[in-house]
């Protein structure tokens, strides 16, 4: 299939993303800020994790990388910054609970990747090598999605990434785990900045117990499946490039949500690093996390 977006700037924009490897075989790319993706490398294939917002040619720094071996694609959630670069590759893996549009999880739209690059470049205060006319362009074609269910596994050739379903964020996300490393690659469902998905439940408490209930999977697994100084988040406004989450995120993130859920959370209004015009979220505090989603 075709890769290239079709401007002359594509590739050069492509060449300006940052990448880096952040453990053996695991390489992160940075989309301008916007977001990160992952490859994993094994030795007969590869999983590339999630496509970005889709700015510039994504396709063409994982081929670069990859030098020709074949790879699967996977979505940790369905949001526009994770899968707005989805139209380049095909199929692309997400789990069932992410995967109805009709739900009110819509595909992103070029005006909202425009959007979203432009609040990302405001925010930064930065400029970046990219043309968001040129190398911000429309979809040719919807992607073929597939689903997959939790306890997948991603069978590289000597290394091997789990599914683990973990709603909170959306109730379709997933973490990848690799054996080899032992990192979990956890797209949103672990951040500094974390938003609860109204969609888990009828009010703020059923909600914060459904995803406390998939980040103690998460905790679990410690020491066998992954370490905790190796979980690695989509975005790297709180972390370096590169680098995985301090290991008192995903603890903290756990003690913030068993705060709202025994009524004891520390609530404060934050600027919503989102928002366009400066508004204002109410959001829980716990450590080094703050949680959002939890508004009326």
């Amino acid at each position: 299939m075709e890769h290239s977006i079709g401007s002359k700037k594509g590739p050069q924009a492509a060449a300006t993303m940052a990448r880096y490897e952040c453990a053996p075989g695991i390489w992160e790319i940075d989309e301008f800020d916007c977001a990160s993706v992952f490859l994993v490398i094994g030795g007969e294939r590869a999983l590339l994790v999630d496509t970005g917002v889709g700015i510039g040619d994504l396709r063409w720094v994982v081929e670069d990388i990859l030098g020709g071996a074949p790879y699967e694609v996977v979505a940790t959630h369905s949001h526009g910054d994770h899968i707005g670069g989805a139209a380049w590759f095909d199929p692309i893996w997400i789990h069932p609970a992410d995967s109805d549009w009709r739900r009110g999880s819509a595909l992103p739209t070029l005006d909202f990747r425009r959007e979203y690059a432009a609040l990302i470049r405001s925010r930064e205060g930065k400029e970046y090598a990219y043309d968001p006319e040129k190398d911000i362009r429309p979809w040719p074609r919807d992607p073929v999605f597939r689903t997959l269910q939790d306890g997948r596994v991603f069978d590289l050739g000597g290394r091997r990434v789990s599914v683990i379903h973990c709603p909170g964020h959306t109730p379709g996300e997933i973490v990848l785990a690799d054996d080899r490393t032992k990192t979990l690659l956890c797209g949103d469902a672990c951040n500094c900045n974390w938003l609860l998905s109204q969609e888990l439940g009828p009010d703020l408490k059923s909600r914060a117990k459904a995803a406390l209930q998939a980040l103690h999977r998460l905790t679990a697994l410690e020491g066998s499946v992954y370490a905790a100084d190796r979980v690695i988040n989509s975005h790297h406004d709180y972390r370096f490039a590169g680098q995985p989450l301090a290991p008192e995120v995903l603890p903290d993130l756990v003690s913030c949500l068993e705060s709202i859920l025994s009524g004891s959370a520390r609530l404060e209004k934050a600027p919503d690093p989102l928002s366009p015009d400066g508004a204002f979220r109410t959001i829980a505090r716990f450590g080094r996390v703050m949680v959002g989603g939890i508004d009326p």
